[in-house]
């Protein structure tokens, strides 16, 4: 017997591969090893081609491999994959059916579901004795399966068809346990199970009892059906929670998209940690320089905490920080945050490290470095010009787009936005504005989102907890949500990192893409 166990890259679990590469990646390495795996989804949606694919792919390892349905004959399954490149021949895969039907047991000589195994045309179903069946009992259900051991892989297709083997629910859950257990402690077998979505009693019990869930499901995409995947349990393992689109292929399943940013080889950007390891890890290593970043909320997140880390960050870094400030970020207030930082607001306008350009009238213009223009587009481009300009190195902006959209309007808005893209950003320097869609024109918030490069995302739900998602960018994790909570030590904000098994932006090979494909 032949294994080949794959070491989960970040968890240290052992895993076998699944037939995907793009699903191993998803499971930081693979199914793992020895456990068991439900699939769940509707007819059609993929369950058992996922299945044989994960077979195929023990064979193609030398392993030993046992394909079990409830449902079909080996003819009528030989007839479902035959569009497929699996080798239900292979010598070291077994393949078996069975079912419950009524019958006479040896044991009782009365009428009672018995166990049969449905065997192709030119075969007879197998009985015990003649007219007589096994009783159809998780005993000897176990006893039937265990003349096809010790195997590497196991798949049973579907345990929907073992439901009627207890009547009542902790026994079935029992009964289902046991065999799980079979599989792994007999066999020494990683197995898969299969249920139909809808089959409550069954899909319940299973989600229960096996380590890992993986649900298929179809749905319209604009009145056209599409396929999907989605890891939704996975105990001990880092695995990448974001739907994914299924194709059928002669090889089985392939999950796409394979990468959701940019690869290495078209990167023209820079990018820089602002040290919020989570918001640093889920952006792809940081902000994007030399392009407009947005950063999206809801008017309930707590913005002034991030702003706070920042404009740290960019005082750490001595570049020239140009602030238009939000209506929470007063002078007060910013001094309020900055000083838990450990830094001086004071010091900072004194030393013009730090530009206020005050559109909302909450900081002292006396105080130097803080201006307060005229609410006309020239007035604000000039004095953004000229505070670029004067510094020898580069610029870190953190632009409140809402009071530039509510003072100026929105053409004035937009023109403002066109000047900062085209004058302001050089390839090393970073420009962030901060709007709330929801006080603007959808057509002006649209415009922002258009007018960057990288949009982040954040809101509060109802239950009061804050999230954080990156909406578009050139690198980073396109797609993903991670928890914000607030901490008490710097930064004082922590960003919920995404798996750690997703692909790097900038690796010379990425995990997510299948070199068949």
């Amino acid at each position: 017997m032949c294994v080949d166990r794959i070491r989960g890259q970040m968890t240290g679990h052992t895993s076998v591969s699944s037939g995907s590469r793009v699903l191993d990646g998803m499971l930081d390495g693979g199914y793992p090893a020895n456990r068991s795996t439900l699939l769940i989804g509707g007819p059609g949606s993929g369950k058992s081609t996922l299945s044989m694919q994960f077979l195929q792919a023990g064979l193609n390892a030398g392993e030993e491999c046992l394909y079990i349905s409830t449902e079909q004959t080996i003819d009528e399954l030989r007839q479902s994959f035959a569009d497929f490149a699996f080798e239900l021949e292979h010598e070291n895969l077994s393949v078996t059916s069975i079912h419950a039907s009524v019958g006479k047991t040896i044991e009782s000589g009365e009428e009672e579901l018995t166990l049969q195994t449905l065997a192709a045309d030119d075969e007879g179903d197998e009985m015990l004795a003649e007219g007589f069946s096994l009783p159809f009992t998780p005993e000897y259900v176990r006893e039937y399966l265990g003349r096809f051991g010790p195997v590497d892989r196991v798949v049973l297709d579907s345990v929907s068809g073992l439901s009627v083997i207890a009547n009542d629910p902790q026994r079935f859950r029992r009964s289902v346990l046991d065999l799980i257990r079979f599989f792994s402690d007999e066999f020494g077998a990683t197995s898969l199970f299969t249920a139909e979505q809808g089959n409550d009693r069954t899909t319940e019990t299973l989600e229960f009892t096996t380590h890992g869930v993986i649900e298929l499901a179809q749905r319209p995409i604009e009145d056209d059906p599409h396929n999907f995947l989605r890891i939704t349990k996975m105990r001990g393992v880092d695995y990448d929670r974001r739907e994914m689109e299924v194709e059928f292929g002669t090889d089985g399943l392939r999950l796409a998209p394979e990468r959701r940013s940019q690869p290495p080889a078209l990167k023209d950007h820079a990018h820089t940690p602002v040290g919020i390891d989570g918001l640093d890890a889920l952006a792809g290593g940081g902000l994007v320089r030399g392009a407009g970043v947005l950063l999206e909320h809801d008017g309930r997140a707590n913005l002034n905490v991030f702003f706070s880390a920042l404009l740290r960050h960019g005082l750490e870094t001595d570049e020239k920080v140009i602030l238009v400030p939000t209506i929470e970020l007063r002078e007060s207030r910013t001094q309020q945050l900055l000083s838990g930082h450990g830094y001086d607001v004071e010091a900072f306008l004194d030393s013009g490290q730090l530009a206020v350009v005050d559109l909302v009238g909450t900081w002292d213009e006396s105080r130097s470095c803080v201006f307060t223009p005229e609410h006309d587009p020239e007035t604000v481009t000039e004095l953004l010009k000229r505070l670029h300009d004067e510094t020898d190195g580069t610029t870190y902006s953190l632009v409140n787009g809402n009071a530039i959209v509510h003072t100026l309007g929105h053409e004035a808005a937009r023109r403002v936005r066109y000047f900062e893209e085209a004058q302001l950003l050089d390839p090393d320097s970073a420009l962030l504005e901060v709007l709330n869609p929801n006080t603007v024109p959808d057509e002006v918030a649209a415009f922002y989102r258009d007018s960057v490069e990288q949009v982040l995302d954040t809101w509060v739900d109802d239950a009061g907890r804050q999230y954080l998602a990156l909406r578009k960018s050139p690198c980073g994790f396109v797609g993903t949500t991670s928890l914000v909570e607030y901490i008490d030590e710097p930064p004082y904000v922590r960003v919920q990192h995404p798996p750690q098994t997703r692909e790097n932006p900038y690796a010379e090979a990425n995990p997510y893409v299948d070199d068949d494909h």
